[in-house]
């Protein structure tokens, strides 16, 4: 399945794999909104998969955001490694 990121009531909803092949489309997308909005919200439920780049790239997304003194919050139960990732950082 191709990679898709859709919105509804200002929520983005990944669904598909992420994977080293589309981490860039995602942190520039991503990257994007957070530039023109105080807070995005990415639902994970439909993430099938994701490696650990797609995983460090989120932690850098996450991480930027929180710099930038705006909200980055990822929901859903879409991938536990990404989950496990975040719950070992000691962020903020």
């Amino acid at each position: 399945m191709a990679l898709q990121i859709l919105e509804n009531n200002r929520e983005f909803y990944i669904h598909g794999n992420i994977n080293c092949d589309n981490v860039i489309f995602i942190k520039k997308y991503i990257e994007y909104l957070l530039e023109k909005r105080s807070y995005v919200t990415v639902n994970i439920n439909k993430v099938t998969g994701i490696d650990s780049r797609g995983v460090l790239t989120l932690t850098k997304i996450y991480h930027n955001a929180l710099l930038a003194k705006k909200i980055f919050t990822i929901i859903g139960f879409g991938s536990k490694d990404l989950y496990d990732h975040f719950n070992s950082q000691k962020i903020a």
